[in-house]
């Protein structure tokens, strides 16, 4: 229980409700208020730096990424050349399209194919998908980013039984610092694991603001 409550404290969830403003104050449930330390060692309130303008783009990103999916239904992907082939594609496409970090990849594409044991190709109609309406925006206070979520619903076929699975994720948003919205994590995709990052930077305290510095250069976001 106490690893589970430390676990909890690692991460400021913001809910952002009733804006008054292009950009609102966060309100955070957990650790500390959302409150940020400056350098003088004074706390300040932890601001939203996702703008109306960057959830506008975020949802409409998020629409052109089921879209690029649906694309792709029916593409065999039986064996791995093929799966290679159609990750690569959805790759190009993606950054064609600025949807997607840099540094986030499209995963093995299985948990979406028919199941085939012949011939198995992609099932993503669009049907299969389903975005949210509500962007959380969550402030990981250790490593002092930002990340901007949309739920997601998707179907999946079972390996287990002939129904169909409805699977519950999240559209994953980051900003550049020069302000650009990319979808950092959502499914089909792997990218940086920012939860996990903060975790890692709760508890080790020693080189906590080498890990903040690291994952802000790598990813370079707010």
């Amino acid at each position: 229980m106490k690893k589970i409550l430390l676990a909890s404290a690692a991460v400021s969830l913001m809910f952002l409700a009733g804006c008054q403003n292009d950009q609102p104050e966060v309100k955070s449930t957990q650790v500390e208020n959302g409150t940020k330390t400056k350098e003088n060692g004074e706390n300040e309130k932890a601001k939203s730096v996702f703008t109306r303008k960057d959830r506008q783009i975020a949802k409409e990103k998020a629409e052109k990424f089921i879209v690029l999916l649906t694309e792709f239904h029916g593409r065999s992907i039986f064996s791995d050349e093929d799966n290679a082939r159609v990750r690569a594609e959805l790759s190009q496409k993606a950054d064609e399209q600025k949807l997607i970090h840099p540094e986030t990849s499209f995963t093995n594409l299985t948990k979406f194919d028919d199941n085939a044991k012949e011939d198995s190709r992609l099932i993503l109609r669009k049907d299969r998908f389903q975005l949210g309406d509500e962007f959380k925006e969550i402030y990981y206070k250790y490593i002092d980013v930002h990340e901007l979520r949309l739920p997601i619903k998707y179907i999946v076929k079972s390996d287990t039984s002939p129904e169909d699975v409805e699977l519950e994720s999240f559209v994953r948003f980051v900003k550049t610092t020069d302000g650009e919205i990319l979808i950092l994590d959502a499914p089909m995709l792997i990218g940086m694991d920012l939860e996990k990052k903060d975790e890692d930077a709760y508890y080790d305290e020693y080189n906590r603001k080498e890990i903040e510095q690291e994952v802000k250069e790598e990813l370079n976001i707010q």
